[in-house]
């Protein structure tokens, strides 16, 4: 089964009712005789598990409860992690891009030749490709790709900027496909994810216990980035030179070092740990997180001063409340630490949103003007998006109260513009029990979902529940609005 065949079973266990052949040709964007030939050998499959796709000449297709349930209860989805589309010959430009690019985090020069050879393209899609990775590179972190006739292509960046490079890759795209596709390009190993998953229990209990509250994509970018430490240490590629191994780890950091080298048996030194301890201060935190662990005086000292702007400028006090202040807190903290070591972003919205909200981007730009001032750092749009969605929540344009249980990844602003969002539009139906992270809903034990019955989520959780969900886009479009009105409608009428 291949990752065509994954996403067209993904596509009807997720549809209530039938889907049509033209509506799937269209999502995977290839031909109706191609999908009729890959329901074919999709059902082949299913053989073994006694289900199958049924099909309608007037509706398309569809799978009948009994198999929605076999295939959830055997798991079939997410063993079926494609080997053949992770060892496949990287086939798309952006494949190719970031196969180039892992590829030369590992060694010194790859020749033209080489590229050419192994990626069975001409001398000008290679060039094309490193020409649109050079782009990238510049724009995010300063850096390039260089060129020599005799040696060929190498990357201009020493080992932190390396590890930097492959965590903005593994942040793109964190789905486990893209993940073990991205690892195999790096060190030729298809075993990640299990060793994530153990890292990630810790990290979660551990962070808590500090007070501490990561976002679900920053705890699970951080523990890619302890393997990739693991992984890079290994291979003799060590960071002795570049920090003071007289700085001390912060206690969350020390921990954390303490029961993974118990657990897995490894002894990473002193200055990897200093380096991924920099990483944690530029993740995104959530609501719960102690503000003494983030709050330094430079963030407070520009929070402050963008309050006392927006209050002189646009007549607004939001430091009125203080929960205002202790959400923009939370989150421009991390962000000085990604700007000034040029970290990404684990959690990626739409820019656009700022199209939307027009006021409160203007608003936002205040803030980019006082860090350009005070610590000569640029903002970067997407944090001004996350800021903009900050302050669509602090004005007042909806009110809080939870209302359903969210299963969501995304940081505090985005949980907090889902839940005013929903509360706007269906607070007389929905009540919000809790919030949830894709990992923490996982792991969940059944008794304490008993009385849930509606999850709205960002993330596709059909192979690990049975309970009705509806899934909806961070920024919350017209049609996941029209979903949610249309499943309200719908069970009231029943």
């Amino acid at each position: 089964m291949n990752r065509r065949h994954r996403d067209i079973l993904n596509l009807i266990l997720n549809t209530e009712d039938y889907i049509t052949g033209n509506e799937l040709a269209k999502l995977c964007n290839v031909t109706l005789r191609t999908i009729r030939r890959d329901i074919k050998k999709i059902n082949e499959t299913l053989k073994e598990y006694d289900s199958q796709i049924t099909s309608s000449l007037k509706k398309g297709y569809f799978l009948n409860k009994k198999s929605k349930n076999v295939l959830k209860e055997s798991n079939l989805i997410r063993k079926v992690l494609d080997y053949e589309y992770i060892i496949e010959v990287p086939n798309s430009p952006l494949d190719r891009q970031i196969y180039i690019l892992l590829k030369l985090t590992t060694k010194k020069h790859i020749s033209l030749e080489e590229l050419e050879k192994t990626l069975y393209v001409s001398e000008a899609t290679v060039n094309n490709d490193v020409a649109l990775m050079n782009k990238w590179l510049k724009s995010n972190l300063k850096l390039r790709i260089g060129y020599s006739l005799n040696k060929g292509f190498t990357l201009k960046a020493n080992e932190i900027e390396k590890r930097n490079i492959i965590s903005w890759v593994l942040a793109i795209r964190l789905n486990i496909s893209s993940v073990l596709k991205y690892w195999n390009y790096l060190f030729d190993d298809k075993d990640v994810i299990s060793k994530a998953r153990a890292i990630y229990q810790l990290v979660n209990t551990e962070t808590k216990k500090y007070g501490y509250c990561l976002s679900g994509h920053s705890a699970q970018l951080l523990c890619y980035e302890i393997l990739v430490a693991i992984k890079r240490s290994n291979l003799g590629f060590n960071l002795n030179s570049f920090h003071d191994t007289k700085d001390k780890l912060i206690p969350i950091m020390a921990a954390i070092r303490e029961k993974l080298e118990m657990k897995l048996n490894v002894n990473l030194p002193e200055t990897d740990w200093l380096n991924l301890e920099q990483c944690f201060k530029s993740k995104q935190f959530l609501h719960g997180t102690d503000i003494k662990n983030v709050e330094t005086k430079e963030t407070a000292f520009i929070v402050d001063k963008f309050f006392l702007t927006l209050k002189e400028e646009f007549n607004i006090n939001l430091s009125a409340k203080p929960d205002n202040r202790y959400k923009l807190i939370l989150y421009v903290a991390p962000m000085i630490n990604r700007l000034k070591y040029m970290h990404c972003i684990p959690n990626s919205i739409d820019k656009k949103i700022i199209e939307t909200y027009k006021t409160e981007f203007k608003m936002a730009i205040e803030l980019k003007y006082i860090i350009k001032e005070k610590l000569k750092l640029d903002i970067k749009m997407i944090d001004l998006a996350y800021i903009t969605m900050h302050l669509v929540s602090m004005c007042g344009l909806w009110k809080y109260k939870f209302n359903t249980i969210i299963v969501c990844d995304y940081d505090e602003s985005i949980l907090s513009f889902i839940k005013d969002k929903i509360k706007d539009c269906f607070g007389e139906k929905l009540k919000i029990t809790r919030f949830y992270d894709y990992q923490e809903f996982m792991y969940e034990e059944k008794e304490k979902l008993k009385e849930v019955e509606l999850i709205i989520t960002t993330s596709t959780i059909a192979d690990i529940t049975d309970i009705p969900f509806i899934r909806i886009n961070p920024e919350i479009e017209q049609n996941d609005l029209d979903m949610i009105k249309e499943y309200l409608d719908t069970y009231k009428k029943r």
